[in-house]
């Protein structure tokens, strides 16, 4: 053999083994949680909007809009449960073809590994469905599905998902031209971009109780357990400025429709006084800083938080806010007063609407109770939300938690806590000024993620989100411009930030429902516990509730449990909920004797 071909073929061997050990030795660009915060994508240009959900398998998906030189696109990325780009992703989602500024986006989880994303252009909002395989789906617009207008650039919309693959989005939606009548519009989607459920594609409205002088002026919704849904607004009599209005509360059906027991108008559970909004410096009818909200109870009621402003001197001068509970016709719940729990009076002299980021908040605590959210401001520099935890019978219970109101996050832990997220673009300018930082909180036991550098004016941060896993943690998003250029993300547990990878979870929730004879309603469920449950009537009444003994978090696992006094149940349909960390399913059950 010539010696020209042993050379050829000892070279040939000789460049494998380098390439060989440069694959070993080189570190993958995205090796899972570590000390250092995960890259979801490299850019160096200035990513203003960020937003997060988790993906059903303890995970999240991150949206964010990364500017251009004549707007910005809307990209996503799917982030595994270890910290890893999800592969079956080649590269971010385009989530919009459109390249245009967006002055805000959000998420929301399908439980499959896709999201709802929702954004707005000026005071237009859009919708769009980002599936598991990293594409938006088939039925959606490439610009997004344009839903309407919102009352202005302050204001935002309110989306949950439905439990079931859908989402619900509602906005106060305005007539372009005619009287300034504002009123409550939700739609209910599914992936395929039209109506869930039962609902029509282009959506329903609500809140103006069948009279033309009446307008919506806040609103609040929230998805109920077993199916259906929440609504909570305030409304004005604008035959005069200071016409009083009322309080309403509706829970609608999966098909939009009012719930048995309830009326299109929904129930007036108290007064409301919009005269503050006329004399007040900067404040308007419909305010951005929205008034009310409303969070499920985990049963068949609800909680709202409303807040009322009042005026003296031409400036709003303070609120004050009281905690409702409705049972499942929106009758005062039981042991509670029909005027509610004082949750106090936050001062607001001469402030003027500051917007979406100082509305009130409502959230369930999956525990029963709720955390009810409100804004506050200890001087000049400081603009806080402070949530409150309240019992269901509204009594204070421990495992409150603050945060600055710029770029405000907030999510269940499923265990009674929460998940809190702010950020600071830039750094401090002055000596009562912070600098520039991302942080991310729970309520106790729990601890917390903290990054702060000096910038001065410069823009460090962009945007921050946050997306609960299902396993008592969650996933923190964040943009930033200095040292770090791009997307990032770090992994919050009970312990701090996750620094290796945890443990891998099969599988996804499921739950399976059977009436034994002679002993009642039994459910089999497949989740990372503790796992609550609870059986609902048609109506919507809890039956009976038993929680699990399964404390794994993380790890999958099957429970077994009978309900409690339901061997001699009356036949009918009933259903289960199962929430488990941050997931929740449901199922139903015939019972025939």
């Amino acid at each position: 053999m010539p010696i020209a071909t042993h050379r050829t073929r000892y070279l040939f061997i000789a460049l494998v083994l380098s390439w060989l050990a440069l694959i070993l030795l080189t570190r993958p660009a995205h090796g899972g949680w570590s000390a250092d915060p995960v890259q979801v994508h490299a850019t160096s240009a200035l990513c203003p909007v960020v937003a997060a959900c988790d993906d059903g398998h303890y995970g999240a998906v991150v949206v964010w809009q990364e500017n251009t030189a004549s707007g910005g696109l809307l990209k996503a990325q799917h982030l595994l449960a270890s910290g890893d780009l999800d592969p079956a992703w080649a590269a971010p989602a385009a989530v919009s073809s459109t390249d245009v500024a967006r002055t805000a986006a959000g998420a929301v989880s399908d439980g499959a590994g896709g999201a709802y994303v929702w954004w707005m252009q000026s005071s237009m909002l859009y919708l769009t469905h980002v599936g598991a395989a990293g594409s938006v789906s088939a039925g959606w617009p490439a610009g997004g599905r344009a839903l309407g207008a919102l009352p202005s650039t302050q204001h935002r919309p309110d989306a949950a998902a439905d439990g079931a693959g859908g989402v619900y989005v509602g906005w106060l939606s305005m007539p372009l031209f005619g009287d300034p009548i504002a009123s409550v519009r939700v739609v209910h989607l599914g992936a395929s971009n039209t109506g869930a459920g039962g609902w029509a594609t282009g959506g329903r409205s609500f809140g103006l109780a069948g009279a033309d002088a009446l307008t919506a002026v806040s609103f609040g919704l929230d998805a109920a357990p077993g199916g259906g849904l929440w609504l909570a607004w305030q409304l004005q009599n604008v035959e005069g400025a200071t016409q009083p209005g009322d309080v309403r509360v509706l829970r609608v059906t999966e098909a939009g429709l009012p719930a048995s027991g309830w009326t299109a108008e929904g129930v007036s559970i108290a007064p409301y006084d919009p005269a503050f909004l006329s004399q007040s410096y900067g404040w308007s009818s419909p305010p951005a800083a929205g008034q009310i909200a409303i969070a499920n109870d985990g049963g068949s009621g609800a909680f709202i938080v409303n807040s009322q402003g009042a005026a003296e001197g031409g400036y709003a001068d303070h609120f004050t806010n009281t905690l409702y509970r409705v049972d499942a016709v929106g009758g005062t719940a039981a042991g509670w007063s029909p005027a509610g729990v004082d949750l106090g009076i936050v001062g607001v002299l001469g402030l003027p609407d500051l917007g979406d980021r100082a509305s009130v908040r409502a959230l369930t605590d999956d525990r029963g109770g709720v955390y009810a959210g409100l804004p506050w401001y200890a001087s000049e520099f400081t603009e806080r939300i402070q949530f409150y935890r309240r019992a269901g019978d509204g009594s204070t219970l421990p495992g409150g938690i603050g945060a600055d109101q710029r770029g405000i996050e907030f999510a269940a832990r499923g265990d009674g806590g929460m998940f809190i997220a702010s950020y600071k673009p830039s750094g401090a300018t002055g000596p009562y000024e912070a600098n520039a930082y991302v942080a991310a909180g729970q309520s106790d036991p729990g601890a917390s993620f903290y990054e702060s550098e000096p910038s001065y004016y410069s823009t460090r941060y962009g945007d921050i989100g946050l997306a609960p896993t299902g396993d008592g943690g969650a996933i923190v998003a964040w943009s930033e411009l200095i040292d770090r250029q791009g997307v990032f993300a770090v992994r919050l547990g009970p312990g701090g930030v996750v620094t290796g990878v945890p443990p891998t979870v099969l599988g996804a929730p499921t739950l399976r429902v059977r009436f034994v004879r002679g002993e009642g309603v039994r459910a089999w469920a497949t989740m990372a516990g503790p796992v609550w449950l609870s059986l609902h009537d048609l109506a919507g009444r809890r039956i009976s509730t038993t929680t699990t003994v399964n404390d794994d978090r993380i790890a999958m696992a099957q429970v077994d449990v009978l309900f409690p006094g339901t061997r001699d149940l009356p036949g009918g349909v009933y259903f289960v909920r199962a929430v488990g960390g941050a997931h929740e399913v449901h199922a139903r059950v015939i019972v025939l004797h």
